[in-house]
């Protein structure tokens, strides 16, 4: 059972919820301080990336579920855990499983609202509801084009901004330095995923922006991104808001080239699931060693 379950997770989506806590902490850290101490914000930390993960593998499980329900898994070589068409696991254990860990979220969120601010409440609504209709819904965000750009606020720019905000107690136009690179590399995990399943996703009507820019095109854009995300870091560094050791985050160049190099030596699904690997890699990386250099220079 726990192997069937393991992968519904989606275990490499999952850097899309660590890196951006870890680098709106490390942000906060280096350029404010702890407000009401470092141990109390670490503290906050920690609930925040455990309130974060178990959003992040509710709205995986509800979108393995929903796209079962649709039919979308019938005919997918990767990309979906597979248990509910193998008949491993019901879809009615996968609601039973939503419900259980919603329970996570929701004491964690009331009680850092109580503690820190009750504007957590209403942010933490909106990107719960944006997971839910990133599958859901009349119109899945994930079948449109938009899936990319609501995928990178929710679990990108939004995350930034309220660990940072429990750090500082203050909303700092700074901390978009750390939430915009977090936005794009949360965008470029659900560009490579997109990019892998085109030929799936088409056959069944989706208009994902892969499908609407073309593969090419889509791959192109995966690479600007990649080019944006290292030129930001050598202008802030600049400008003397980020400190030198911020060019560690430079080395997930490696993976982010990895990338980009299989989807133009390949067009199969099952080499192309490499990429999902190479790009959570990236995104990890970029945040990690980005927040190290930020922590050593304090």
């Amino acid at each position: 059972m726990i192997q069937e379950i393991i992968p519904l997770t989606r275990p490499r989506t999952l850097a899309a919820a660590l890196g951006p806590t870890i680098l709106g902490a490390a942000f906060s850290y280096y350029a404010f301080g702890a407000v009401h101490g470092t141990g109390l914000a670490i503290f906050h930390t920690i609930l925040i990336f455990l309130a974060v993960v178990s959003a992040q593998i509710i709205a995986n499980l509800w979108n393995e579920y929903k796209d079962f329900k649709s039919g979308l898994d019938a005919g997918q070589k990767v990309g979906n855990a597979g248990s509910i068409t193998r008949g491993a696991i019901t879809p009615e254990l996968i609601i039973t499983m939503i419900k259980v860990l919603m329970v996570v979220p929701i004491i964690i969120g009331l009680y850092l609202a109580s503690t820190i601010t009750w504007y957590y409440i209403p942010a933490g609504f909106v990107c719960i509801l944006i997971s839910f209709l990133y599958s859901g819904g009349p119109k899945p965000i994930s079948r449109t084009p938009f899936g990319e750009i609501s995928s990178g606020i929710a679990m990108g720019l939004a995350i930034v901004l309220i660990t940072g905000y429990a750090w500082t107690r203050e909303l700092s136009w700074s901390l978009l330095i750390p939430a915009i690179p977090a936005t794009l590399l949360v965008g470029s995990i659900m560009l490579t995923n997109n990019i892998r399943d085109i030929r799936n996703d088409e056959n069944h009507g989706r208009r994902t922006l892969p499908i609407v820019l073309g593969r090419d095109r889509a791959i192109s854009l995966m690479s600007i991104t990649y080019i944006f995300n290292f030129i930001w870091i050598g202008a802030w560094i600049y400008l003397k808001a980020l400190p030198i050791l911020a060019l560690l985050a430079l080395i997930a160049i490696i993976p982010a080239f990895k990338t980009i190099k299989t989807f133009y030596m390949y067009v199969d699904e099952f080499e192309l699931d490499k990429a999902m690997g190479t790009t959570a890699a990236a995104a990890m990386l970029y945040q990690l060693l980005l927040s190290i250099g930020l922590i050593i220079s304090k």
